[in-house]
């Protein structure tokens, strides 16, 4: 079994430099930008580089959204001083021994929010995004072409697709760019359906070095995304759920909310059990192909109890390392309640579980 080595417990370093949503409603674009640095420069500091190594944590997934350094008026020119974000990440996890996941999350053309919806998420048939979303990967390849695996680049977040051939096609092509110049890059390819584990099976894979494929975990979604205001269907249902449970709760929720879908592997308990019976596509995937699985994003949204949170957290990170399957939680500041809102510490429990390898 190969293991993503050095990438085994971490964090991610969500609404940082991605999906930040502070200050957008100013209509002054330059001062927008001016506060929308003072998040940046506030939000993620020096010392949370220093208590992720104090946890022992083995690195950062650093999400970064394209428009954050590229406007789509001035395509192909990259604002330095935003990089200059990207490279404070790098530089201070070196300083104290972490690696770091470059995830674009969002690209020209694309967005995980967008869903299946192929007006919104034009890239992969428009090959104006597609060449303008390469020449990102080979701006970080040619500015980080002197690391070694103390970086790896995950090629694209969170995958939405009608068609899986057109992202095969694309990450070969991008990869193959990106191998020309720095030819032992560690590169993270996802699945379709939001990285789900389901989809593993569906990727084009390539079994040598450079090659990691990740999927997400946030199932039961009803769980782990409890009256989660950003999705119509956990919104609506304003109910608690404890995690473990009996299938009722999920049952009421299917019911009333999503009433297509199937209930939970017709098991009358939502546990660590269901957990494996959930992770079969992982096992089965990685008994087919002799390459590292990587769980990009888990976690439990702040709306659970925190004792059904640490359970959760608990059993799939022991199953993920029982596997050989190395992850990081979503994430280090904002969603889950490791940390709090002025990013002091919650729980402890919820790190030891998370720095689990």
């Amino acid at each position: 079994m190969k293991k993503f080595e050095g990438y085994m417990a971490g964090a991610n370093l969500g609404h940082w430099i991605s999906q930040y949503d502070t200050h957008m409603e100013i209509e002054d674009e330059k001062e927008r930008y001016l506060k929308v640095n003072e998040h940046f420069d506030t939000y993620i500091q020096e010392s949370d580089f220093k208590r992720a190594a104090e946890w022992g944590l083995d690195h950062f997934r650093v999400p970064v959204d394209y428009y954050m350094f590229e406007s789509d008026d001035n395509p192909g020119v990259y604002d330095e001083d935003r990089l200059a974000y990207v490279d404070f990440a790098l530089n201070m996890c070196k300083k104290y021994g972490l690696n770091m996941v470059l995830d674009l999350h969002n690209a020209p053309g694309y967005t995980f929010n967008a869903g299946y919806d192929e007006e919104k998420n034009s890239m992969f048939k428009n090959e104006e995004q597609t060449q303008r979303y390469i020449n990102i990967w080979l701006m970080f390849t040619n500015r980080y072409k002197d690391e070694g695996d103390n970086i790896a680049f995950e090629l694209l977040n969170e995958l939405v697709i009608p068609d899986i051939s057109l992202w095969n096609k694309l990450w070969k092509r991008t990869a193959d760019e990106i191998l020309k110049i720095s030819p032992k890059r560690k590169i993270i390819i996802g699945s379709n359906d939001w990285n789900s584990i389901e989809h593993l099976q569906f990727l084009d894979v390539i079994e040598n070095d450079n090659f990691v494929y990740n999927f997400h975990t946030y199932e039961p979604y009803m769980f782990t995304h409890q009256r989660a205001f950003w999705n119509p269907n956990t919104a609506a249902y304003n109910h608690s759920v404890t995690y473990p449970s009996d299938q009722s709760e999920y049952a009421d929720y299917i019911k009333k909310c999503v009433p297509d879908t199937l209930p939970y592997y017709h098991l009358e308990r939502l546990d660590k059990e269901f957990m494996y019976c959930y992770f079969k596509s992982a096992v089965e995937f990685l008994e087919k192909h002799d390459v590292p699985l990587y769980c990009g994003e888990y976690g439990v949204y702040g709306t659970a109890d925190d004792r059904s949170a640490e359970r959760w957290l608990d059993d799939t990170t022991s199953i993920l390392c029982e596997l050989g399957i190395g992850h990081a939680v979503w994430s280090y500041r904002g969603f889950s309640r490791i940390t709090g809102e002025n990013n002091e510490l919650l729980n402890p429990k919820m790190v030891e579980y998370i720095s689990r390898k």
